[in-house]
Parts: C-alpha cells; sequence; structure tokens
C-alpha cells in the first residue's frame, strides 16, 4: 500500500496573493422593463373663438374690470382717510379711554379695507377665469 507522505508547508515562499479591488469598473446597467404603459394626458380640443372673445364681450368685461378698479380707488380714499383720522385722534388722545376707541376705530376701517381688496379681489379673479386665464 502507497501511503502519501504529508507535503511540508512552504512559508518562506515570496508568492502570496492579495485580493485587491480592480482600478477600473465597467458598468453593468440594469434593464427595467415597463409592465404598464399609460397613454399621454388629452389636450382640449381648439375651439373657434367663442362669444367671450368677441368685441362686444370683451368690452363688456374691460367696463366691468374699470368700474371694479374704480370702486376699489374710491374705498381706499375713504377708508385710508378714516384711518388716517383715527389714528391722528389716537395720537391727540389724552386718556387711555379716547387711545383705545380710537385704535378700534382704525383697525374698523383698515378691516373694512382688507373686505373691499378680497371682494375685488373675487370679481377680478371671475373676470379672468371667465376669459380663461385662470
Amino acid at each position: 500500500m502507497k501511503t502519501s507522505s504529508p507535503r511540508a508547508l512552504d512559508l518562506a515562499s515570496p508568492r502570496r496573493r492579495i485580493a485587491t479591488a480592480p482600478a477600473v469598473s465597467l458598468w453593468r446597467p440594469e434593464i427595467v422593463l415597463a409592465t404598464s404603459i399609460t397613454a399621454a394626458p388629452t389636450r382640449r380640443p381648439v375651439v373657434l373663438a367663442g362669444p367671450t372673445s368677441r368685441p362686444a364681450a370683451v368690452g363688456v368685461q374691460i367696463d366691468t374690470a374699470r368700474n371694479v378698479l374704480a370702486s376699489l380707488d374710491e374705498a381706499r380714499q375713504t377708508l385710508g382717510s378714516a384711518s388716517a383720522d383715527a389714528r391722528r385722534r389716537a395720537e391727540d388722545a389724552v386718556s387711555t379711554r379716547e387711545r383705545v376707541s380710537a385704535t378700534i376705530a382704525a383697525y374698523r376701517a383698515e378691516a373694512a379695507l382688507d373686505d373691499v381688496l378680497s371682494g375685488a379681489w373675487r370679481r377680478m379673479s371671475a373676470l379672468m377665469e371667465e376669459r380663461g386665464l385662470r
């Protein structure tokens, strides 16, 4: 019977392999297949100019916009002078009660102006929606 002799370990050998990462790595794309394809959203069809685009309708819209702006300017002047008057009264007041009532009057005038502004904004927004701008 043949017995193999044990191999001697060669520790003095200079040939050792060291695991190193390569300096350059190649790109390996991942291919992804679509499971479903959706259609592009449809656009509104082009139509001929409607009644809102005709000169008479545009004239009405311009007149409405002018009226809104004129009422806004009038409210600004009226409520602005009321607010300035109330602030002057607050500065010239001798008692705390007079100052508080004048300050409250100024705040009320400013709140009324805010209400007029929001109303004008709503009317102008409605005009813009009517024209298709919003």
